[in-house]
């Protein structure tokens, strides 16, 4: 009976012997690392919390991702706030997280661009064959300075006439497009028209007084310039009703063909001008058009 309440007193005070070595400072430190990695998003477009992913490396090899005893710092402070290993974005800059364990400490770039509204400007024409083109996109955060170096995305509503590739656009169909730019979680749509340059035989008729040009079915528009004012008649084959007599230095006739066989004549510039009977295209734009 001593015997067992002895051993009782003898493990009761091993016990309490072990709580209070171990309620000392050394007991409660985490291991030092022998490396620390870190993973953090290269650019931060919004104010939204982001965490940061940690690994421990110790020297035996082995990764722990305990967030235990980490302690997390920004500079400058002004830039951004870290709490419980979630990094917020207060205003675009540059600046540093460092993570420290044990007195082993790494630090990332932090690079806050806060996306407060992406502004784009219609593309207007592009012509099919031109290949891949950059629209005009302006990303801009809060104070209204331009954030340059933001990632910009592209989506197509209609990839049939525009699609994106590689960070540009390229246009694939004679048509109208609506694009959306995206920078973070802000966007902004914007349109495309593609248009073709059409590069059929003009063929002069009418002892060179006037020019012809064989279409196939589609929208098209001709564009003439002058030297000055001038009458200049512009005949659609196949659409009469698209005819047109025009006074003017700048000639625009826009019409839709639907059948076969269809086509444009019109006045030979050169002849307009100054009785010139050489076919001249000096001026002529003729364009299929959405």
């Amino acid at each position: 009976m001593r015997l067992s309440r002895l051993w009782a007193n003898r493990s009761s005070t091993s016990a309490a012997l072990f709580a209070f070595v171990c309620a000392l400072p050394a007991c409660n430190q985490r291991e030092k690392p022998s490396e620390i990695r870190l993973e953090f998003p290269r650019v931060v477009t919004s104010r939204d919390p982001v965490a940061v992913s940690l690994q421990a490396v110790s020297a035996q090899g082995a990764t722990s991702s305990s967030t235990e005893g980490v302690e997390y710092a920004v500079t400058p402070p002004e830039l951004a706030t870290v709490k419980a290993g979630l990094v917020s974005c207060i205003r675009s800059g540059d600046g540093e997280l460092t993570v420290s364990i044990a007195g082993v400490s790494r630090g990332v770039p932090v690079r806050c661009r806060i996306v407060a509204r992406v502004e784009a400007a219609n593309a207007g024409r592009v012509e099919l064959t031109a290949g891949p083109f950059q629209p005009q996109v302006r990303v801009l955060d809060p104070t209204g300075a331009e954030l340059k170096d933001v990632e910009l995305s592209y989506f197509s509503k209609n990839s049939g006439v525009v699609f994106p590739k590689d960070g540009q656009l390229v246009p694939k169909l004679v048509g109208t497009a609506t694009i959306v730019a995206r920078a973070g979680e802000t966007s902004a749509e914007l349109k495309v028209d593609v248009v073709r340059k059409v590069t059929n035989e003009v063929l002069p008729i009418e002892q060179n007084k006037r020019l012809y040009v064989s279409l196939e079915p589609g929208k098209y528009e001709l564009k003439v310039k002058l030297p000055s004012p001038r009458r200049f008649v512009v005949e659609w084959r196949g659409a009469p009703y698209c005819n047109q007599t025009s006074e003017g230095a700048e000639v625009v006739s826009t019409c839709g063909l639907r059948a076969q066989g269809g086509g444009v004549v019109f006045d030979n510039p050169s002849y307009s001008s100054d009785g010139a009977k050489a076919p001249s295209l000096t001026g002529v734009e003729l364009n299929e058009v959405p």
